[in-house]
């Protein structure tokens, strides 16, 4: 019998890839075309909502909600959010498949930018960084490999599946320690950490994963 040999994540790989040279590149250019870039290719609420007149850059504004996601602010931020992508993103890309796994990354960076505009729609400050693609991964990671599951519940009345349970569980988790993060490290003028990226992209990583833990759980009664 051959040794089990799982499959080569490519997509994790792309991804890697692609974010570690577009951040070497911005850096050779210069600090003043560095700079240009992050206003141009950032994620800026004030641009999609126009609460702010006159903000303008060269990439369209709905467009910015995928380019964010491959920039970062320096390379210490690309570096922590690339090894944490390596860690669990080869993991569940041997479970979905390199096409959902790009799906999933960019439904969670965009999810994570969406929420972001929502919360802080008049800010001007850039948002740069795969954080919220990469909570996505993270949050379908936890369902997928979750050693233990929880029983079904009821909420006023209605009945609430177990993986629903185990999702919600996972995500108010996710959120109060989003929320003490911002309060121990963002100040009061809106820099920081962009928690609402990271909330909005790890619940959109749950209801991708979701589907998936029931087929694998459907699988394994078959079995």
């Amino acid at each position: 019998m051959k040794p089990f040999k799982p499959p080569t994540a490519h997509a994790t790989r792309v991804i890697l890839i692609a974010c570690v040279v577009l951040q070497l590149v911005a850096i050779m250019l210069g600090p003043d075309v560095y700079q240009g870039l992050m206003l141009a290719a950032g994620l800026v609420p004030a641009r999609l909502t126009g609460d702010v007149i006159g903000l303008q850059g060269t990439v369209p504004a709905p467009l910015t909600l995928v380019t964010h996601i491959f920039l970062h602010g320096g390379l210490l931020h690309l570096a922590m959010n690339m090894v944490f992508l390596a860690w669990i993103g080869r993991q569940v890309e041997w479970l979905l498949g390199p096409a959902r796994m790009v799906l999933l990354f960019l439904v969670g960076g965009i999810a994570g930018g969406l929420l972001q505009v929502f919360m802080t729609p008049g800010s001007i400050i850039p948002i740069v960084g795969a954080s919220g693609a990469i909570s996505a991964v993270f949050a379908t990671y936890a369902l997928l490999f979750a050693k233990a599951g929880e029983a079904p519940a009821s909420l006023f009345g209605v009945r609430i599946s177990g993986e629903t349970v185990l999702a919600l569980r996972y995500g108010a988790l996710w959120i109060g320690l989003q929320l003490l993060t911002a309060v121990a490290f963002n100040t009061p003028g809106g820099g920081g950490i962009a928690i609402w990226a990271h909330i909005g992209g790890f619940v959109a990583g749950l209801l991708f994963g979701l589907p998936f833990i029931r087929h694998r759980k459907g699988d394994e009664i078959e079995q």
